[in-house]
């Protein structure tokens, strides 16, 4: 898929006026990458390379690495080769893989320098999924190891362009880009990075332009790769139709809408408004919104002419009811700079695993008492959120990465469907590294 976008001159330099007072460079850059790979007679192959890519990291010599698309039922085999010269593994994030496909390094040992793995599964759920190491994994993904995985539903209406935008961040001090919150690891503990210091970009790009055609229908596939910052996004005239696990029971307005790392957001995106600009508020995982301009994360160059919506089914269903009991509580805590970050009071690897039934059907919560929020990942399955504070949300929602907010209660539905030992972990990636990190055994 190529991507025609005008891209914004991160120095200045020799950068031309564009027609809507931004600066814009001076040549058209054609974009190349995520480049698809898309899965043929119900089997996706591939090969994964992870090297080095300048001063970063890349898969198949670019970042973000390869997007792949199946469709649901696709049997899929993915061939992980190590470049690097340190050991590394593909998560699947969000998807239901067997236990020993999951890259974790308690399950399976990590492929060494000059190794490979192969990973085999089948894509069993829609929705817009990622991947990314699980070793040494606040280095690794900050350094450039990610890229997106779609799984379509062959239900679903087709887009006129079905558009994967990954969003990473950058925290800029004394003009250098410097590690911060769980960025290359420099021994020390931070609570939460300053938004007001974070430069994002989109498929590697510094506020691009994308051009649209008259009427064209757009759906717009947004994953926060980032380790430690927020995505507040605000996008005109735009609707949110799916989440972490595909289709939402109904859709919303894409106003303030919060993507904690690790989530995903779609949006289906209409031309007919002309010129959009598509931002993010300043927000921390550390108290929420916070002073400074919104960031312009990327321009929208369109046209008058409206489109019709690309017709998505909604079922309306609510969410089901929020009993008065839990199966599993989980207490995240921690954060002072000399301090571990713990779940129970524990830090990983000294952890105590909890264990439940396969089939069985679980109410998990997950009580936050420390001062910044916390992205509540759960591996290899997906849940159904009840509750935040005890209010439930207006639709039925499936999540694997849920955002717990300072001092707030989350409640979820659990169907432990997915034999294994499976990670559960703060997805501010620093916090996992240091300790906020467990296991839940289904056996």
């Amino acid at each position: 898929m190529l991507l025609l976008l005008a891209c914004v001159d991160p120095a200045g330099g020799d950068a031309a006026q564009g027609d809507h007072g931004h600066d814009t460079a001076s040549e058209t850059v054609v974009l190349e990458f995520p480049a698809d790979r898309w899965s043929e007679g119900g089997l996706l192959s591939g090969t994964l390379v992870a090297g080095s890519v300048d001063d970063h990291f890349g898969y198949n010599g670019v970042s973000p690495g390869p997007t792949f698309r199946a469709t649901v039922g696709d049997d899929v085999s993915i061939s992980l080769v190590n470049d690097l010269d340190d050991g590394t593994s593909v998560h699947w994030h969000g998807m239901e893989v067997p236990n020993a496909m999951d890259g974790v390094s308690f399950v399976t040992d990590p492929v060494s320098p000059g190794g490979s793995f192969e990973y085999a599964f089948t894509a069993n759920r829609p929705g817009t999924f990622w991947y990314h190491p699980h070793v040494d994994v606040s280095r690794q993904v900050d350094l450039g190891l990610y890229g997106a995985f779609v799984v379509t539903d062959p239900a679903d209406p087709v887009p006129d362009r079905d558009l994967v935008l990954v969003f990473d961040a950058a925290d800029e001090y004394e003009g250098e880009v410097e590690a911060i919150a769980g960025g290359h690891d420099d021994g020390e503990l931070h609570d939460a990075p300053d938004p007001s210091q974070t430069t994002w970009r989109v498929n590697g790009l510094s506020q691009p332009t994308l051009a649209l055609e008259p009427g064209e229908r757009v759906l717009a596939r947004v994953v926060n790769a980032s380790n430690a910052a927020y995505l507040s996004l605000n996008w005109p005239g735009a609707r949110l139709v799916g989440g972490d696990q595909g289709r939402l029971s109904a859709p919303a307005s894409v106003e303030e809408v919060l993507v904690a790392p690790g989530q995903r957001v779609e949006i289906e995106v209409v031309d007919g408004r002309g010129y959009v600009e598509v931002t993010t508020s300043m927000w921390t995982p550390a108290g929420g919104a916070s002073y400074g301009a919104a960031e312009v994360l990327l321009y929208l160059d369109g046209s008058d002419t409206e489109g019709e919506p690309l017709g998505f089914t909604f079922d309306g269903a609510l969410p089901s009811p929020d009993p008065a009991y839990a199966d599993l509580v989980y207490t995240f805590q921690g954060g002072a700079h000399d301090e571990a970050w713990l779940i129970d009071g524990e830090s990983w690897p000294d952890v105590t695993p909890r264990t439940v039934d396969l089939g069985a059907e679980l109410i998990v919560e997950a009580r936050n008492i420390s001062a910044t929020s916390h992205p509540f990942h759960l591996h290899g399955h997906r849940l159904e959120l009840l509750s935040v504070n005890g209010v439930a949300p207006s639709a039925a929602r499936w999540v694997d990465t849920v955002d717990v907010p300072i001092r707030a209660t989350v409640r979820m539905k659990l169907s432990a469907d997915n034999a294994g030992s499976w990670a559960l972990h703060c997805h501010l990636l620093g916090h996992e590294d240091h300790g906020m990190m467990t296991i839940l055994e289904v056996e």
